[in-house]
């Protein structure tokens, strides 16, 4: 069988982790559960624990590595990170096992599937995105980013899956009580992309092939689901492709499976 699905089990500034997976083995996309939350949320979805072949880093992040050893320990996997941000990983927790390196822009083989990084434009070290590859299907993820340049597009663009970042709305950043250099820090080339940049994005990067797009890191005081949904359906509807499942993920509760 050809499919490729992905469950996002968290998303948000609150924990972040999600699986990619065919009907037999998968691989976790970031750690930032607690072990016990994540074995509920897999269990919750129907997900086999036995699937886990690996878990793949997008930054160093807290919300993205905060049950990180003990998952790995627990799974007996390996951890892959990008060079510098397994340096920092390391920093950060000492105990942590080896931790494999790759190049953002190579290409390597875990099991069944092929993982292409890219570098994202995020205030972390080093920070990828992911295209995760089994046969013909392909699943992009680009969670955390200030913007979205012509390699991230690039890399999206042939996905039958997208996971794009839509982490607030203008209007409730600007009003929310968050001080001044950290709305600035948001909005920035290197923070968080709006609900209009991920839907502007959306707009360049949607092929013949996109089946699913996934809303993902909506901020809990600056966004809502109804107002990140709103944003991207309308682009879709513009570009008179309702054809495309748009999903938008949540922080406490796994999203539906996204079959490619």
């Amino acid at each position: 069988m050809t499919a490729l699905g992905v469950t996002v089990l968290a998303s948000g500034s609150a924990g972040n982790a999600l699986l990619v997976h065919n009907h037999q083995e998968g691989l976790l996309i970031d750690s930032g559960l607690s072990l016990r939350a994540l074995r509920q949320r897999m269990r919750i979805s129907g997900l086999s624990e036995n699937m886990v072949k690996g878990i793949l880093i997008t930054h160093e992040h807290i919300d993205h590595i905060r049950g990180l050893r003990v998952c790995a320990e627990y799974f007996k996997v390996p951890v892959y990170a990008s060079r510098l941000c397994a340096e920092k990983l390391r920093y950060l927790d000492p105990k942590l096992g080896a931790v494999v390196r790759f190049a953002p822009g190579g290409e390597f083989q875990l099991g069944e599937f092929k993982i292409t990084p890219f570098p994202l434009e995020h205030d972390a070290v080093d920070p990828v995105g992911y295209v995760i590859s089994r046969c013909s299907r392909k699943i992009g993820l680009a969670m955390d980013l200030g913007q979205a340049g012509r390699m991230t597009e690039f890399q999206l663009r042939s996905c039958d899956t997208i996971l794009l970042e839509s982490n607030h709305d203008l209007n409730m950043l600007a009003a929310s009580q968050r001080p001044w250099y950290l709305k600035q820090r948001i909005l920035g080339p290197q923070g968080h992309l709006s609900n209009q940049q991920s839907s502007e994005c959306l707009a360049r990067v949607l092929s013949p092939n996109t089946r699913n797009v996934i809303l993902m890191h909506l901020s809990q005081e600056c966004n809502t689901a109804a107002l990140a949904d709103a944003s991207a359906r309308a682009e879709l509807q513009k570009l008179q492709r309702t054809d495309v499942n748009l999903m938008v993920s949540h922080q406490d509760k796994p999203l539906e499976t996204a079959w490619a």
